[in-house]
This record gives C-alpha cells, structure tokens and sequence, in this order.
C-alpha cells in the first residue's frame, strides 16, 4: 500500500469514528423520546443540536486547518466530541443534553475540512474523486455502525451506557491520528508562501455560481438530514416495528449512502474526467425520486420500504464526497481547508433546518405525506438548477474543466 492510501485509511476511520460519536443520539431517539417523555418535535432536536455547534465552528475549523495543519486539527475536534458525549451519557434533562451536543459539534466541525484537506494534499485530481468519496464514506458508515451498535446496547443496558462507549471510540480515534498521521510530502516541505488568510474567502465568496453551489449544498443537507433525524420515528410509527428494528431501516440508508458515495466518487475519476457536479445532481435525482416513494407509508410493504430506504440514503448521502471534493479543488490546496470550512457551514445549516422543516410540517399535517414530498420539491430544485451553472474549476495552464 502507497502512502497515500494508508494515509486515506486512517483519515476515513477517523472520521468514521468521529460521525459515530457526534450521531450517536439520532439511533437512540425512540430511547430518549421513551425516558424523556418527548413530543415528536422535541425527538428532531438531537441532529440539529450537533450541526448547529458545526456550523458556528465550520468556518474556524476550515480556517485552522490551512494554518496548523491536519493532525492536530482533526485530533483536537475528536477529543472534543468524544469528551462532550461522554458528558452527555450523565446528564438529565433535555437542555443539558442538547447544549453538551452543541458542544460536541464545535469538534465535528474539525472532520470535513480536516479530512478534506488530507485528501487534496495527498491525491493528485485523477484519484481524488474516489479517494474524496472513500473518506466521505467515514461519516455514514460511522453512522451505520451506530444504528446497528448502539440500539442494541441500550436495550441491554441503557442508552447512557450506548453514548459513553462512543464517547470512548472517538477519544480513541484522536489518539491514532496523533501517532500516525503525517503530512505530504509537498506540504512538509518548507515553501516560503504567506499563510492563507480568513479574508481571503471573500474572493470566492463574490462569485455568484459559489454561492450557487452552497445553496444547493444547503438544499440537498436539508434532505439528508431530514431522513437521518426521523427514518428511525417513521418506521416505528408507519409500521409498528421495535426501535431496534426500525434503526435497522437507518442502517440500511447509511449503508445506500455508503455504496453511493463510493461508486459516484469512481466514476467522476473513471467515467466524467473528473467532474463532479453529474454525480451531484444523479444523486439529487435519486433523492427526489426516493421521497415520493416513502410519502407513500404503509401502502408500501415492508420488504419495499427496506430497499426505498437504501435508495433513499445512496441518494441523500451519496452526493457529499463529490460535493466536497469539488469546493476542495476550487479552493485549490492552499484555500482548500477554509472554503472547505466555509461550504461545511453553509450546508450544516441546512442540516439543521431539516429535521425542523420536518417537524413542523408533520406537526401541521400529522402525516408523513407533505414532509417528503415537500423534500422531494427541493432535490428536484437543485437537479435543476447545478448544472446550468459555468466550469468551476481549472486544471492546467489551458484546461478548463466542466464540474
């Protein structure tokens, strides 16, 4: 194995193990909502607790890790998030827990730009997509490994002793990345450049089609974390399932999510020259598709709604390496980190807005129907609005590149 590779695997368990720790709460829901006597509304609050530390962090994390560099940055969040979960295993009420998650998403903040920029310094643009798309399947394999682990633990013990030991695997992951993490080759050399500076993001920050692609970023999280927060909820309550098996549905989607990820970030190497933005709106298709599927509830047999819920996550996660692997390159290696950091807020927002926008719309129609289908409307926006946009990223002295 290539250093490089080595490298990709210990930044991929990494953030596995991270996004295992920061959503530890989301399989745990029917748990919490059971102990705490909470409203359905209340049940969507735990994923946007961590995205909302993310967002107010994203853009310093992007910001630190061009400055300090990817070790300490991404070992520094993961001590932070496994030290904020075990805290949240000893609280009770649902305030406390909530702020200790917020606090826990100031370090998951660290895992996108860190991890991201470990890519770009180590893969050159024909690998990256794959290699982006590799890392990227950190974070829902994590969240696999959560739905199928922690369920199960709570029922043996207790939902307290679920969030201590992923609190533990974090911390864990922190140490590793200390030990044997290191920098490029390229980037341990010395280069006598002036450290990138925050005010720097505002170059990219005036080009209209950025921002674009922030708010389909934005758009498509909106989606993502709405089934992440209430697939678990919908299944329980659609078809009378235990938790445990109803966090299996998630599983399911973590697992979709994971394949997608995985084979979009192969094919944006192998098959588009190293554009990202089909893969991106493919997967917003799927989404949308996906969507009107699940507002079709107990109509669908169970067998069906399984495979919708691989569907639906292959579609809803899937787009993320490709996303990010995109902002990356149009930062380039030395602004990679803050835009990357940058892009995280504005799509972790997102995140927090959609098990919101779910709430409330099934609290005014207690139904499933409109939230997915008004979910659906939204991927089907950005599958229409990405790819009018112009080339955003050059290679070369002459190539432009359609992304």
């Amino acid at each position: 194995m290539t250093p490089r590779w080595g490298i990709l695997a210990l930044v991929t368990l990494a953030h596995g193990l991270g996004a295992l720790t920061a959503l530890a709460a989301v399989p745990l829901v029917p748990f919490l909502l059971e102990e705490m006597a909470l409203s359905r509304a209340q049940a969507g609050l735990f994923l946007p607790a961590v995205y909302l530390g993310g967002v107010l962090m994203a853009l310093p994390a992007g910001w630190v890790t061009d400055r300090l560099g990817v070790s300490l940055t991404l070992g520094v969040g993961q001590l932070l998030i496994g030290a904020m979960v075990g805290l949240a295993a000893t609280t009770h009420g649902l305030p406390a827990l909530l702020a200790l998650l917020v606090l826990g998403g100031f370090g998951f903040s660290a895992l996108n730009p860190a991890t991201g920029k470990a890519v770009v310094d180590w893969f050159p643009p024909r690998e990256r997509g794959l290699a982006m798309g590799l890392k990227q399947t950190g974070l829902t394999l994590g969240g696999l490994a959560a739905a199928l682990a922690l369920p199960p633990i709570a029922v043996l013990w207790s939902w307290r002793h679920a969030l201590a030991l992923a609190g533990v695997l974090s911390v864990a992951s922190a140490a590793l990345v200390s030990i044997f993490y290191r920098p490029s080759p390229s980037e341990a050399t010395p280069r006598v450049v002036e450290a990138p500076q925050l005010a720097e993001l505002g170059v990219f920050l005036r080009r209209p089609p950025i921002l674009i692609v922030f708010g389909c970023g934005l758009a498509l999280s909106i989606a993502q974390s709405s089934l992440l927060a209430y697939l678990v909820l919908y299944t329980k309550e659609t078809y009378a399932v235990s938790a445990v098996t109803a966090a299996r549905f998630l599983a399911l989607a973590q697992l979709g999510g994971t394949t997608g990820r995985v084979l979009w970030g192969l094919v944006s190497d192998r098959s588009f020259g190293g554009r990202r933005r089909p893969g991106v709106v493919a997967s917003a298709v799927i989404v949308a598709v996906a969507y009107v599927a699940l507002a079709l509830g107990s109509s669908l047999p169970l067998w069906l709604v399984a495979v919708v819920a691989f569907v639906a996550g292959a579609g809803a996660l899937g787009w993320v390496g490709l996303y990010f692997a995109l902002v990356a390159e149009i930062g380039g290696a030395r602004h990679a980190g803050t835009l990357t950091g940058a892009a995280t807020a504005c799509s972790w927002s997102g995140t927090i807005v959609g098990p919101l926008l779910f709430a409330a719309l099934l609290g005014a129609t207690s139904s499933y129907v409109i939230p997915w289908l008004v979910l659906s409307v939204i991927a089907a926006a950005v599958a229409l609005t990405l790819p009018r946009l112009a080339p955003l990223v050059q290679r070369g002295r002459h190539a432009v590149v359609a992304d």
